[in-house]
């Protein structure tokens, strides 16, 4: 039965004991005193609202502990007009008592339909909440809103923590002092807040045997479709109660049900928020977890015995072939790898058995698996395609019914309907779901997959053999890897990004890089970074050899693409370098100065193999030199990527510890961006070359293996005039600048 509010219409005055926006304001008032849930409605719902109501106040009151929570049931306005709304509800969530006026700043201005507006649920953040309902004086069909409201005790939403002292937002989270497990919130949460330039910090500390895990239950931040690292709103996830500890997790747009597990027994959530736009914040969970502490049904692996022989799992019927296996044993010892099998393998597997192998990592861990041997029953030999032309579907009760699973319902439907046809299914989980990753039957041969967080699940089914047919297939040998480098295997990996990798001249002049998991599918919700730090006189050249990137040019989040960007600058989008999807490859890539960064990022929709891709630090020091084939090349390439005059080429240096303070990080690209560079005479000509040949080199990107050698020509007259009129060099040093040009097309066409 709907509780039903007492509503008052009365006036203004009353109502608010306040100013109003507009003296002919109508109240409608609602409060915690008569009832605590209700709901709301406009005029005449669910008819259409009048039009030419030009105030129309609900003011919602509760006691001093309390906050109002509003839920938009149902939501139709009158479309905006040019980003104009004339039928409108204009939210107030943050007040002090129950009053407005033309001065007051909304906090939301909502209209159109429900699907046009940011959120259906708000929040105040006291104990107040009103909005202001009017509409225009044209006759409109549509019906307006329908909701409901809730008063709900502020401790609700209170960080189980101790406050920092002289600390407006960090805490401290101490196992001992509180409870094993709560929660912590951003401040304000769930209320949309004004959060400019906030930054807190949660810190957990555990003892010696204990673990810390998070769970962020919803994360909304004010993202940017770019990489993380561009992102002014983020949240950081450090393994350690420090700064300078690694970061395992990072969050900068909207995400649900994530979990983070630490690798010791403490950690610390940094977020910063320094935008000036509303957002919610994030909700989380915690708890102090014992290493000690194992289910009797986890084992650190499922490989066969020493000798080689099966493992006698009994009859079908009674298989216990589940399996949890975690990066630390029950001893506490490490397990980054091992083995894991099918019942009785290297002999034939048992039929109507279902097999889950739980893999969980901590840390940054990522698990990856691979089958070193597969062998299923498959019923015919023409074909081993796990999808077989059948009804999709069909029910599969007799798979559930068969291995007692508590969780089957009859309304389960599976996408490989037909029950002869064994396999194994990847899957991991993705914004608190489990997703699937790959499917293996018959002799596939399997790539390298990987999870996407520290939790991945491989299922293996058999079911009744066909036709009375005895099975002699052996199953399968896989092996799995937590490992902490996402599958990269050169450069240093970085503390201040949860997947970061640094390159440094001083190291190597030339080398690889991948995505995570080549040539296997990289992984989904994943943000790599890859830097670059060359000495003051190189830059970096970037060449790739294979690219499949999912994704639909050009590449932007509403293609729900995944993609590689590139950027001169360490925490700021490069908006002259266009990002890279599909099997589009990049095109030799060479940097403006002595630090480029490469970002790959996918969603969690699609994946593909990713890409493989060299480097080269190039030394530009003296053009003079001969044995610099490459030397020519990039000062061209210098002079097409230069559009501003003096681009400050000033060092940049990577960190030497985790470099989580976002400030220095964006003071280092403001530096990068701002600095001058030109006005002494000897660096005259050299911007006079670039100016003069940006054009050329401009449309040399569209047909530059195709058409390089007229372009040269062009571009080394024009060269030539510039730095005789200029420069007044002589001949001999013009006629040497143009050999060197004429090498670009052997030097850029190829690595």
């Amino acid at each position: 039965m709907r509780l039903v509010p007492i509503v008052l219409v009365i006036s203004a005055l009353e109502c608010m004991r306040g100013v109003t926006v507009s003296p002919a304001c109508k109240c409608i008032s609602y409060e915690s005193s008569h009832t605590k849930v209700g709901y709301f409605t406009s005029p005449n719902f669910s008819q259409p609202y009048p039009d030419g109501i030009h105030c129309l106040l609900y003011t919602f009151v509760g006691e001093k502990d309390e906050m109002v929570e509003l839920t938009l049931l149902e939501f139709d306005l009158q479309a905006p007009f040019h980003d104009s709304c004339d039928d409108a509800v204009t939210m107030y969530l943050d007040l002090k008592q129950p009053a407005v006026n033309e001065y007051t700043k909304p906090d939301a201005v909502l209209c159109g339909s429900i699907y046009n507006i940011p959120s259906v649920h708000y929040y105040s953040t006291k104990n107040i909440l009103m909005f202001e309902f009017k509409s225009d004086d044209i006759r409109s069909n549509n019906t307006g809103f329908q909701g409901e409201f809730k008063f709900l005790k502020q401790d609700l939403f209170s960080t189980n923590g101790d406050l920092v002292s002289n600390t407006n937002c960090d805490y401290i989270i101490d196992s001992k002092g509180k409870l094993r497990r709560g929660k912590f919130f951003s401040p304000g949460y769930p209320s949309f807040n004004k959060m400019k330039s906030i930054h807190c910090k949660y810190t957990f500390a555990g003892s010696h045997n204990q673990r810390v895990k998070l769970y962020f239950k919803k994360v909304t931040l004010k993202g940017t479709e770019s990489s993380c690292i561009s992102s002014r709103d983020k949240i950081l996830v450090h393994d350690g109660d420090s700064i300078e500890s690694a970061v395992i997790a990072e969050y900068c747009d909207t995400e649900s049900l994530v979990e983070v597990f630490s690798t010791g027994s403490n950690m610390l959530v940094q977020l910063f928020a320094k935008t000036i736009k509303s957002t919610e914040g994030f909700e989380a969970s915690y708890e102090f977890i014992d290493d000690s502490i194992y289910p009797s049904s986890e084992l650190s692996s499922t490989e066969p015995d020493r000798e080689g022989g099966s493992t006698d799992l009994g009859s079908p019927s009674v298989v216990d072939c589940d399996r949890i296996i975690r990066s630390v044993n029950q001893a506490g010892q490490p397990t980054v790898s091992g083995n894991f099998t099918s019942p009785n393998y290297p002999n034939p597997y048992p039929a109507n058995i279902q097999c889950r192998y739980t893999f969980i990592g901590k840390g940054r861990e990522r698990v990856q698996i691979k089958f070193a041997d597969f062998d299923l029953y498959h019923p015919t030999k023409e074909s081993e395609e796990c999808r077989c032309q059948c009804d999709l579907n069909a029910r599969v009760t007799d798979k559930y019914s068969r291995s007692g699973d508590p969780e089957f319902s009859s309304s389960d439907t599976h996408p490989f309907c037909c029950v002869d046809v064994d396999i194994v299914e990847i899957s991991t989980i993705i914004n608190g779901e489990s997703a699937d990753v790959d499917d293996f039957c018959g002799k596939a041969e399997s790539q390298m997959v990987m999870s996407s967080g520290a939790k991945l699940t491989v299922t293996f089914m058999s079911f009744g053999a066909l036709n009375g047919a005895t099975r002699d297939n052996r199953g399968f040998l896989g092996q799995y890897n937590f490992v902490t480098n996402f599958g990269i295997e050169t450069g240093e990996m970085a503390n201040d990004s949860a997947c970061g990798f640094i390159y440094n001249s001083s190291v190597t002049k030339s080398g690889t890089f991948n995505s995570p998991n080549y040539p296997g599918r990289y992984p989904r919700n994943t943000e790599c970074h890859f830097m670059f730090y060359g000495f003051p006189e190189e830059q970096v050249r970037i060449a790739f050899t294979y690219f499949d990137i999912e994704g639909i040019y050009p590449c932007l989040g509403n293609t729900e693409s995944d993609y590689v960007e590139f950027s001169n600058f360490r925490a700021s989008v490069d908006r002259k370098l266009p990002r890279y999807c599909g099997g589009n490859k990049p095109r030799v890539q060479i940097s403006d100065g002595q630090f480029f960064r490469v970002t790959f990022k996918s969603n969690s929709m699609f994946d593909a193999t990713g890409f493989d891709a060299k480097y080269q630090f190039i030394d530009v020091s003296n053009a003079d030199e001969t044995h610099a084939p490459s030397s020519s090349g990039r000062n061209k390439e210098k002079s097409r990527h230069k559009h501003n005059k003096g681009r400050s080429t000033t060092v940049q240096t990577p960190p030497s510890s985790a470099a989580g303070n976002i400030n220095n990080q964006q003071a280092s690209d403001s530096s990068a961006k701002t600095s001058g560079g030109g006005g002494s005479p000897s660096s005259t000509s050299s911007n006079g070359i670039c100016l003069s040949c940006t054009c050329i080199f401009m449309c040399m990107q569209v047909s530059w293996c195709f058409f390089a050698s007229s372009f040269i020509i062009l571009a080394a007259s024009i060269v030539v005039i510039d730095i005789v009129v200029s420069s007044r060099s002589s001949y001999r040093h013009v006629f040497l600048i143009c050999s060197k040009l004429i090498s670009i097309k052997k030097s850029y066409c190829s690595i």
